[in-house]
């Protein structure tokens, strides 16, 4: 039981990390619905459910290397985007076959799994202040330049502001929700790190019941809402299973969520302060100067074609590796 309940906090404090770059960084404005403390947390639960299936693969597939990592995080954005919601398979602002790749990979995986909840863990842990500065800052700078993109497309409170010419408050308003929000994120990292020492190792039940479940929601919600599904998702999960079924054989090291176990120094933490603060000043000057960029066309089209990039490469680069590691025994 005792087990069993660190793995549900550590499935929470995944949870808002992965929530934290889906949902706050994306939305990027509390001038949206759902976007109050009740809001945030519900969404934050849902986004914990996910969170354990996610973290049940990396565990059962041994998942360490950032090859193998990336394939984890393609099957968490397919999970949310193919099978929980139906956006994989085209909406008015994503055509499909776009839409394989955003959200699920351009978003999901490259920035929120494999960015958020991986990389700015180990350069936490490696303790290196500089390091974790330049991150933090690539972080702000991207949140800041995908924010002023709302700016074009407001939602109907921040237009109220914006027409009012109250961007005093609009400003105020994203300086809050900004360092709030990251500050919790660091407490979440904190928090976390206490855990260390600990193997994530879910049971047999664990495993049949998230199994079971998502395989019915699949059947008999994803496919009647979008029969496109049926011939779409398995052959692109049948190939990222099988590339990760590959990785489980070889690797003999601590699995990514155990895997970088140190004491993390309080400027590394304090360096992550870096993210809204950098936001901000873009916010601030996008603001000042008027301008509003169409910056969300850029990460569409450009990180999308990453994303599919970094999975095909992934496969390859897990295949290859588990070629050397046969050759070599």
């Amino acid at each position: 039981m005792k087990a069993f309940l660190r793995r549900i906090f550590l499935v929470l404090m995944s949870g808002y990390i992965i929530v934290y770059y889906g949902e706050l960084v994306f939305w990027a404005t509390p001038e949206r619905e759902g976007m109050t403390i009740g809001g945030i947390s519900l969404t934050w639960l849902v986004y914990s459910l996910f969170a354990y299936v996610f973290l049940c693969v990396v565990s059962v597939f041994k998942v360490r290397n950032p090859w193998a990592l990336f394939l984890a995080g393609a099957f968490y954005g397919w999970l949310e985007e193919g099978i929980v919601v139906q956006t994989m398979y085209g909406t008015q602002d994503g055509p499909f076959p776009m839409s394989i790749a955003f959200t699920g990979l351009a978003w999901h995986a490259l920035i929120g799994i494999f960015t958020g909840w991986y990389l700015v863990r180990k350069v936490l842990a490696e303790n290196r202040v500089l390091k974790t500065i330049g991150l933090a800052g690539m972080i702000g700078l991207f949140y800041g330049l995908w924010a002023i993109s709302w700016l074009k497309e407001p939602p109907p409170p921040m237009k109220l502001l914006l027409d009012a010419g109250q961007k005093n408050i609009l400003l105020s308003h994203f300086a809050i929700y900004t360092f709030s929000t990251t500050a919790f994120l660091v407490l979440i990292h904190w928090l976390y790190n206490r855990v260390m020492p600990f193997v994530f190792k879910p049971s047999k039940l664990e495993l049949w019941i998230l199994g079971t479940a998502t395989c019915l929601y699949f059947i008999f919600v994803t496919i009647p809402a979008a029969p496109k599904a049926i011939w779409v998702l398995p052959p692109l999960m049948a190939i990222t299973f099988w590339a990760l079924n590959k990785n489980r054989r070889v690797e003999s090291q601590a699995d990514a969520i155990a895997g970088f176990q140190s004491e993390v120094q309080p400027l590394n933490y304090i360096a992550l302060a870096l993210i809204p603060l950098i936001a901000t000043g873009i916010y601030f000057l996008a603001l000042e100067t008027g301008t509003a960029l169409r910056t969300n066309q850029f990460v569409y089209y450009s990180f999308s074609a990453i994303g599919v990039l970094f999975w095909i490469s992934s496969i390859f680069a897990v295949s290859k590796n588990t070629l050397k590691t046969a050759i070599a025994t």
